[in-house]
């Protein structure tokens, strides 16, 4: 065997110099900035590196726009016969885009479930959530991080379902000869169609955010998707039974049970996208809640949730 000896002459594959911390750092490493926000804006981008590597996120993209390709594809085979002009002017916009929200809110809320909940509790299943925390950054800036990597995918998600639905839909109206959509591009019509987008935005984040606090509560991904799917399903059950329920009652817990229902998620939601469904599609609005009142109780629900999974993050001794 022959002996390597490190004497100056050896040729060096790295230079080594004085880092900031103990031992020596490469020069080959570029160092970020270590404040708070830059840290925290570095695990936001890992978290969508973890996110877009899994076979789980691409799969999940891919149904999502062949299912809305679906939808529009069907009211083109229908479009046909004596109603076949109005059939047609579902094709257009501005009628489209809520047809291409409503496709994205309705089956596909489960999907950004699935994905917060596997990322939420991933660390816990795969076991690595201790080797995590001893990276250096905080606690909280990987909650944080994995908060914002959710949104991020949320505005992705609305966002390019909602171009897709109006391409889409524009372009199978020209194999029908549809007639021009009447105007309706207005400042007023953009400003209420970015909040309705912002709305569905927030309806996919609060149950993303759902499934989040469960995949922490429970420390897997078993738990966060399962949690948020059953949160997902029941509410509607609940306001359904309450509402039931109030009308066999008498006294304060007929009262009880009618007011029950403006407190659940997906009924302050509703309410907030009918309201801004009034000025863009025309749509009635029957909802006479607040909008104040129906963005208070979802600010509380997002604020909650997030407080107690940061606590239980914060606070649990982790040992696996």
């Amino acid at each position: 065997m022959h002996r390597i000896d490190a004497s100056p002459s050896t040729p060096v594959q790295e230079s080594q110099q004085p880092g900031a911390g103990d031992g020596f750092a490469s020069t080959s490493v570029l160092l970020g900035r270590r404040d708070y926000l830059s840290v925290l804006l570095r695990l936001t981008a890992m978290e969508l590196y973890k996110l877009r590597r899994r076979p789980l996120t691409r799969i999940s993209a891919l149904i999502a726009l062949l299912t809305t390709l679906l939808v529009f594809f069907a009211l083109f085979l229908f479009s046909t016969g004596d109603h076949s002009g109005q059939v047609v002017r579902l094709l257009l916009p501005p009628t489209s885009l809520n047809i291409a929200v409503q496709t994205a809110l309705t089956p596909f809320t489960i999907l950004i479930i699935i994905l917060a909940g596997s990322a939420a509790g991933g660390e816990y299943t795969q076991g690595t959530i201790r080797l995590l925390f001893t990276r250096g950054p905080t606690r909280t800036q990987f909650l944080l991080a994995k908060v914002g990597a959710i949104l991020v995918c949320c505005i992705l998600g609305i966002s390019g379902l909602s171009l897709s639905g109006l391409v889409i839909g524009y372009l199978l109206s020209l194999l029908r000869q549809a007639p021009e959509p009447g105007p309706f591009l207005t400042a007023g019509w953009l400003f209420h169609t970015f909040l309705f987008l912002l709305l569905a935005i927030v309806n996919w984040f609060i149950f993303a955010v759902i499934a989040l606090f469960f995949g922490i509560l429970g420390r897997s991904s078993a738990a966060g998707i399962g949690g948020g799917i059953v949160w997902y399903l029941l509410e509607p059950i609940i306001g359904q039974v309450c509402q039931l329920s109030s009308e066999l009652v008498q006294g304060p817990v007929s009262t009880f049970l009618r007011a029950l229902p403006d407190y659940l998620i997906g009924n302050n939601l509703a309410t907030l996208m009918a309201h801004q469904g009034y000025y863009i599609f025309g749509s009635s609005s029957i909802s006479t809640l607040p909008d104040a009142e129906a963005l208070t109780v979802l600010l509380a629900y997002i604020v909650l949730l997030l407080g107690i999974a940061g606590w239980l993050n914060h606070r649990r001794d982790i040992t696996n």
